[in-house]
């Protein structure tokens, strides 16, 4: 089985993108299932078809589903939710500000995810047109913040579930009936084999979309170093909506000169990741025909389930005294190279043979806590070394 992700800024184009790959695999005899969890319903505007909660037959090999996360987290972890409410309502809280509140950071999102484990054993490929964030990411390490000894205590608390309503007026909150618990049990279960599936990195695969411009590029520096702390691999980078040689109006040669800056700026950036282009089409990309080409100009004759880079690019790793971030810069000749903070982001000046490259990178989390020791090139990697402070 594969799972590969699209991720980008809004708009650059990884619905489309999403919609193309799913269509080449179903194309090369893989039985494929495309999911998003985008409210716009963006795959039922690309394929011109109505897509529903429950997977759609596209075409042979190809089906479509829209998770309605909503209903999700209400169907499937809705007993959940009602305790937890319970509980904040017990405290004097609002009901409307308390289902917020119940609400997991990004629940809507990751419940999403979460359909993955029930498709796993359907389909040879999963293509998910949604966004794994930093916040969402978070959820798959509660399974090990947890441990594995929880459910094996949620287990022996089932039987005396009854018995604790009795205490329910000294403790001042609801107790947990025996479906809250089971329900608690199971959804530890899932998220475990989520993360199994996530952090197999001969499985699943997240593709960066950005288009050739500041704002979106930085945005995907950030979930580039987020994949790689949570240990996902990113196997391609794909750059869209880039305007193509036969653009010849005046007009737009500012623009075609920003994106050959922005483009030489990923390929520093990014490598050793595969860099893929894709150009601006002249109109919507909707139905098969125009999918298909997008599909060819992307991947060629080459088979999309491939796994077109494995390994890290930029890695961060524990130290005794702190972190180490090692950014790979095979594109520096000499031994020359600034770093400085600027507040949550790194400033790297590389002095190489065809002139001063600058780049900014964002800091995982933990470095923001620390003091920047020190940096120092070795076999054409830099790294660059956070302490904590005393």
């Amino acid at each position: 089985m594969r799972v590969i992700f699209y991720t980008g800024k809004g708009g650059s184009g990884k619905s489309v993108l999403s919609c193309a790959t799913a269509l080449r695999l179903s194309e090369r005899g893989y039985d494929t299932l495309l999911m998003s969890s985008d409210p716009a319903h963006t795959i039922s505007d690309a394929f011109e078809c109505s897509v529903g909660s429950t997977p759609t037959r596209i075409k042979t090999n190809l089906s479509a589903v829209q998770v309605d996360a909503f209903r999700e987290v209400r169907d499937r972890y809705g007993v959940i939710q009602s305790y937890v409410v319970s509980v904040f309502r017990s405290r004097g809280i609002d009901e409307i500000l308390a289902y917020e509140l119940a609400s997991m950071p990004n629940m809507t999102e990751f419940a999403a995810m979460l359909k993955i484990v029930d498709f796993s054993d359907e389909y040879d490929a999963i293509v998910l047109d949604t966004v794994p964030s930093g916040e969402m990411l978070k959820n798959i390490y509660l399974p090990s913040l947890i441990g594995n000894f929880a459910p094996k205590l949620l287990r022996l608390i089932v039987p005396f579930a009854n018995i604790a309503k009795i205490a329910e007026p000294v403790m001042g909150i609801p107790a947990p009936s025996r479906e809250v618990i089971k329900e608690d049990i199971k959804l530890i279960g899932v998220m475990k084999e989520l993360r199994d599936i996530l952090m197999d990195r001969e499985v699943t695969s997240l593709r960066l979309v950005a288009n050739p411009e500041s704002f979106s590029l930085q945005n995907l520096k950030r979930t580039y170093m987020l994949a790689n702390i949570y240990n996902i691999n990113v196997d391609l980078a794909i750059i869209n909506k880039i305007l193509p040689d036969s653009v010849k109006d005046p007009y737009f040669d500012k623009w075609k000169s920003d994106q050959h800056r922005y483009l030489k700026e990923a390929e520093r950036t990014f490598y050793p990741l595969p860099i893929r282009k894709v150009r601006l089409y002249p109109s919507e990309v909707k139905g098969i025909k125009l999918l298909s080409e997008v599909a060819y100009e992307l991947f060629g004759d080459e088979d999309p389930a491939k796994i077109f880079f494995k390994g890290r690019g930029i890695s961060v790793n524990e130290t005794e005294s702190g972190i180490e971030i090692v950014v790979p810069m095979p594109f520096v000749s000499r031994d020359i190279c600034e770093v400085e903070r600027t507040g949550s982001e790194l400033s790297i000046i590389a002095h190489t043979d065809i002139g001063e490259i600058r780049n900014f990178l964002p800091l995982p989390t933990a470095a923001c806590m620390m003091r920047l020791e020190r940096a120092k090139m070795i076999d054409s990697e830099l790294h660059i070394y956070f302490v904590r402070e005393e």
